[in-house]
């Protein structure tokens, strides 16, 4: 490979056209990409190589790069989509090839012109545009893989809880050493919880259902079982895979998150009885769903939340908390859960159907609020107590974002159209601006 050049010189321009040309992966991943894109600075800094320089211009024509230039006045115009981002943004994405998605979704990245759906199933492709300029930056031998995610424990992370001080001798508890705290936030949540959680998933009344389900067609029969199984699946896995967390709240002596937390397993455990109640009693079909749970949804269920979770079974470091949090939390539940859900119970409302699915999944949204609204207070605490794990909230959120996106490409590829008015851009954007403003609010307040 040729020396390095110098980022954003004309030398680089050209090298990186060469470099998306000769890119495998860009010819793969951007095959259906066949339009101009502008990738626009916010702001200007003094810089000798970039100084005069207001953006890029790519054209781009079924994974091949026909032209790579500086963007001039007209540009913005022409291009159907434009994505701007600070310069110092745009040189971390290229130098380091980091999926862009995660930005775009956080609001690091704004959309100026486009589709944020078309640009959500282009993101393989603009990851391999921005490796290819990336490999540009790099000497030889120097641009592999820059960042690969594993669970080792760096130095900086690794701080070992400390047992509270209540219980070391185990004479003492919290309630009759310094109290119970009803004023913190957990024990609001949990009278929330007393008040709000207490439904039986077997008093609701499906017989409607089961008299609607009948003349529904094949598709939409078969429509309303993917979701229901996936559903039903996601809060199987979360009861599964809860107690870790209960148990290392518990060893700190957290017992406010504790009782709260109890009401959090109970509540998925409804959940999961629920959605069994439902496939029984008026879908009638109980077994084989595992057919709907594809490779996307498989990895993330099976493999992403189970692994978190379960690692503070040995590991209850800050580090093994945080990683549990934000796979649960923020992702299966807070970008997942939460977009199905909304889209499912407005599908049920509109069309007026199914009464009885509409009534749960009405409550178990409410229940799920809460479980939301208290990872984003645990993740809080966690960087309140341990600032230096700002950098691992952000790298983890970038590398499941794409998952959780994946499990929504995965549900629609097999339905030319969706039944009931579903659509695949509104997930996308609801789960964007779900994720965007509880990112906000963490980054934000932990600067």
């Amino acid at each position: 490979m040729p020396a390095a050049h110098t980022l954003f010189s004309p030398e680089w321009m050209n090298a990186w056209k060469e470099a998306i040309n000769n890119s495998a992966d860009y010819k793969k991943h951007g095959s259906t990409w066949n339009e101009p894109l502008l990738l626009l600075f916010e702001d200007h800094q003094s810089d000798s190589a970039s100084d005069s320089v207001s953006g890029f211009y790519l054209n781009l024509s079924r994974g091949s790069c026909l032209e790579l230039r500086y963007a001039n006045q007209s540009d913005a115009k022409a291009a159907p989509t434009v994505l701007s981002a600070p310069q110092a943004l745009w040189k971390d994405l290229l130098e380091n090839s980091k999926d862009p998605l995660y930005m775009l979704m956080k609001g690091s990245i704004k959309l100026k012109k486009g589709s944020m759906m078309k640009l959500s199933m282009q993101r393989k492709a603009a990851k391999a545009l921005l490796g290819a300029a990336s490999a540009k930056l790099q000497p030889a031998g120097e641009a592999d893989i820059l960042y690969v995610h594993d669970h080792e424990e760096p130095a900086e992370y690794r701080i070992n809880p400390k047992p509270a001080e209540e219980r070391k001798n185990g004479t003492k508890f919290s309630s009759t050493s310094r109290g119970i705290d009803f004023d913190s936030y957990p024990m609001q949540l949990f009278q929330k919880a007393k008040k709000l959680g207490v439904w039986d998933p077997a008093a609701i009344d499906l017989t409607t259902d089961r008299q609607q389900w009948l003349a529904f067609s094949e598709q939409e029969q078969t429509v309303l079982l993917h979701l229901s199984s996936q559903f039903m699946a996601g809060e199987e896995a979360v009861t599964l895979d809860l107690l870790p967390l209960i148990q290392t709240v518990a060893s700190e002596g957290r017992i406010e998150e504790e009782m709260f937390l109890t009401s959090f397993l109970w509540e998925e455990a409804k959940h999961t009885e629920f959605f069994a109640l439902f496939l029984r009693d008026v879908a009638q079909s109980a077994g084989e769903l595992h057919r709907f749970h594809g490779p996307a949804y498989t990895r993330l269920f099976n493999g992403e939340l189970g692994t978190a979770l379960q690692r503070l079974q040995h590991d209850r470091s800050p580090e093994a908390q945080l990683i549990a949090s934000v796979t649960y939390n923020m992702i299966v539940e807070g970008t997942l859960a939460e977009t199905g859900y909304e889209a499912y119970y407005r599908m049920l409302t509109e069309n007026d159907m199914l009464p009885g699915l509409r009534e749960g999944i009405g409550l178990l949204k409410r229940d799920e609020s809460r479980h939301i609204a208290f990872g984003l207070y645990f993740i809080g605490r966690l960087l309140d107590e341990h600032p230096g794990l700002k950098p691992l909230l952000e790298s983890e959120a970038s590398r499941l974002l794409p998952m959780a996106v994946d499990v929504v490409d995965e549900m629609f590829e097999p339905y030319d159209t969706m039944p009931f008015g579903l659509e695949k851009s509104w997930f996308i954007d609801y789960a964007m601006n779900q994720f965007s403003k509880r990112m906000e609010k963490l980054t934000g307040s932990h600067a």
